[in-house]
């Protein structure tokens, strides 16, 4: 067999003819796939409680107005651009505010975008490859962000249908080029960091260049795409990083640019081995099958990996904000980048191919099916936890006679606001700024503004004494009271600490 050519259109390869037809039994599985994922995350969804991101979410959607929700975020009241709470706006208004309602628009984002990177894998390999790349995809960080309210799953399929559009069409047609812009920019208005989303087609076009040639319509389109919404919401972005960037509790650093590969993929290490033991177990290495080529989606499929080497540039240099998630688009090219790879050494060794299938789809739904046994275990830094604790003691202290409910605990704070049979009884301490400012908390205060937030500084207690129970206070804050004059009494210390003040 004689390699394919290497060098031919970023978009569709010349000469290839029709896209391979599925075998019906490949259509099934990765409907059934998709069906499991889209259950199991409106199951899990119906399980858990808000937490603090999604609550911000649900807050800024319920702003009066559009109007009103930019003033909001031109303050800095959250990290996101606005493209996810504008698209909550319209859909909760259609559907409510439930958890179920607010975190279905997600699952269904994670199905789409699965579809999406099976279709794209299998115009280019086969149906069964096609299988692979979906798999993987559930082995990544992905299926969490299925049953959250926020629009990590959103930049997903967006990045998706972004590398459908260039690998799977013409590259003369205006159109696609049109299409793929119009995509990328659509990802930047539901995550700053979708700007990223171009790096891995501009520098496969930068890999090939030649002097005086012009950079292919999509890429200008591309470029396009992600510049143009960015400078619209540049306000938003400058506003947010002015008061938060040096203080941001995720800051870029080696240990984190090391690991964020293994959070992208946990247990990839793992499943690497498990898979080369496969291989080996085949005696592929006797093969005396061909290695096909390397087709340019499947380069700029790896070159996907650049985008958080990328983001650790831009976290050091400017934004300081370094987490896995902010790279979520970089999945559907590097699924398709292995699918691609598993075809061009196992295509004559089925049996290989479909022995990494199992071991995929069987990872991804062990570890999916076990977080809907124990839907409990989502606890982003354990707050959902303290607030099913806090809950538990509410009827207590309403018994107590105290009429305000103090928290030191930002996070733990706006989620008992939410929940609180009495939420205009809880309030938030806050110390003057530049003295044990918490970002948490600032952020709730530029909200605040717009969305009704209480808050009290420590003379505001002092008025109120009697007639409050402090929630969860660290030892800081004990000591604080404690300088200026205010006696606290250990109300329960357990599974809350609680204090009563005087």
């Amino acid at each position: 067999m004689k390699p394919l050519a290497t060098e031919t259109l970023p978009g569709i390869e010349s000469g290839r003819g029709t896209t391979p037809s599925a075998a019906p039994w490949t259509i099934l599985v990765a409907t059934g796939v998709a069906a499991f994922y889209l259950a199991t995350s409106i199951y899990i969804s119906a399980h858990r409680l808000y937490w603090f991101d999604e609550i911000f979410i649900v807050r800024i959607a319920k702003l009066p107005d559009v109007a009103t929700m930019w003033r909001a975020l031109a303050s800095a009241a959250d990290t996101m651009p606005p493209g996810y709470h504008l698209t909550m706006r319209l859909w909760c208004r259609l559907f409510g505010y439930s958890e179920v309602a607010t975190r279905l628009p997600s699952a269904l984002a994670m199905v789409a975008g699965l579809l999406i990177t099976f279709d794209c894998a299998r115009r280019l390999t086969d149906a069964l490859h096609g299988l692979i790349a979906l798999s993987l995809l559930t082995c990544s960080l992905l299926p969490y962000y299925g049953y959250e309210a926020r629009p990590y799953a959103f930049f997903f399929m967006l990045s998706a249908l972004a590398f459908w559009i260039w690998a799977c069409t013409r590259d003369d047609s205006k159109l696609s080029a049109i299409s793929f812009g119009v995509v990328l920019g659509l990802a930047v208005i539901m995550h700053y960091y979708a700007v990223l989303n171009i790096v891995p087609y501009a520098v496969w076009e930068l890999s090939r260049w030649e002097p005086w040639r012009r950079p292919s319509p999509k890429l200008i389109a591309g470029l396009a795409g992600v510049a143009v919404p960015m400078a619209v919401m540049w306000p938003l972005a400058i506003a947010f990083s002015r008061q938060f960037s040096s203080n941001f509790w995720a800051h870029p650093s080696f240990y984190e640019l090391r690991t964020v590969f293994s959070e992208i993929f946990p247990q990839g290490l793992f499943l690497l081995a498990m898979i080369v033991i496969w291989v080996v177990m085949m005696r592929l290495a006797d093969s005396e099958a061909a290695v096909e080529g390397v087709r340019p989606a499947e380069t700029v499929g790896w070159l996907c990996l650049c985008i958080p080497l990328l983001g650790f540039a831009v976290a050091e240099l400017k934004t300081k904000a370094f987490l896995a998630r902010y790279f979520i688009g970089a999945l559907p090219g590097i699924a398709v980048a292995f699918a691609c790879w598993t075809c061009r050494h196992f295509h004559d060794a089925r049996r290989a191919s479909a022995g990494i299938l199992l071991l995929l789809v069987g990872w991804g739904a062990a570890n999916q099916w076990l977080t809907v046994r124990h839907p409990e275990t989502i606890d982003p830094f354990g707050q959902q936890t303290a607030l099913r604790h806090y809950l538990g003691l509410e009827a207590s202290l309403d018994r107590d006679g105290k009429r305000f409910l103090l928290f030191n605990n930002p996070m733990l704070h706006l989620e008992a606001k939410h929940y609180s049979r009495h939420p205009e009884e809880v309030i938030l301490l806050v110390f003057p700024e530049g003295k044990d400012e918490i970002p948490t908390a600032r952020v709730q205060q530029n909200l605040g503004q717009y969305s009704p937030l209480q808050f009290w500084k420590i003379d505001d207690l002092k008025k109120h004494a009697r007639d409050t129970a402090l929630i969860d206070p660290t030892p800081e804050t004990l000591e604080a009271l404690k300088q200026a004059g205010i006696q606290v009494d250990v109300r329960y210390s357990k599974p809350l600490q609680v204090v009563y003040v005087r």
